[in-house]
């Protein structure tokens, strides 16, 4: 598989981007720990030089492992484009957060599920002409496909916030605000699994 100027460009926008998101998770008042850890905050503004080499480094490395695993170019694409829609995620929801005060139970919810929100429709565009290369017109029946996929994701990522933060207290002594992050993780990674099969097989089938 050869590797185009095209994934060049996408792989450094979106490890830029994701950088400057990420810079605001961390100086988040909300997050007493990131505060704390003085290197963190120090190393946070070498981000928008180092991530988007980053991305660069895990396209060429797919690109050479696509050659034995032809699936592996497309979910580096995937993790790159999903690590953009996720540093949009958590840095629209640790902005609703500071807004509003909220850090964790029920309250959270639809805080959650308009960052995530914002998340899946750039999610949406990103892989449809990158990830999965769909050549055809978008259709309704395609984007209803995608909003039902990702409105599981939704669901099955807010529900894992919500019952963390509600029935779980906080471990070791975290404050609220970094116990949402901890949760965000998690409920992340089981919807990027869940998104990924949905897209590949459902949603943008057809450009295989």
């Amino acid at each position: 598989m050869k590797i185009f100027k095209r994934d060049f460009i996408y792989s450094l926008i979106l490890g830029e981007a994701s950088a400057w998101f990420l810079i605001f998770i961390i100086k988040n008042p909300y997050i007493e720990e990131f505060r704390q850890l003085v290197f963190l905050e120090s190393l946070a503004w070498w981000l928008p030089a180092v991530l988007p080499v980053i991305f660069l480094m895990g396209i060429l490395l797919a690109e050479v492992l696509a050659r034995f695993i032809k699936v592996v170019f497309q979910i580096v694409r995937f993790v790159e484009v999903g690590v953009f829609n996720t540093a949009i995620d958590f840095g629209i929801l640790n902005l609703l957060i500071w807004i509003t005060g909220i850090t964790g139970g029920l309250a959270i919810a639809p805080l959650n599920a308009a960052s995530f929100l914002c998340a899946t429709t750039n999610s949406y565009f990103w892989n449809r002409i990158w990830t999965f290369e769909k050549k055809e017109k978008a259709t309704g029946r395609e984007f209803v496909q995608f909003l039902i996929v990702s409105g599981i994701g939704i669901g099955l990522n807010t529900g894992i916030v919500v019952v963390g933060t509600g029935w779980l207290a906080p471990w070791a002594g975290l404050s609220g605000g970094a116990w949402v992050n901890i949760m965000k993780v998690i409920a992340t990674l089981v919807s990027m699994v869940w998104n990924f099969l949905g897209y590949k097989f459902i949603v943008f089938k057809a450009s295989e």
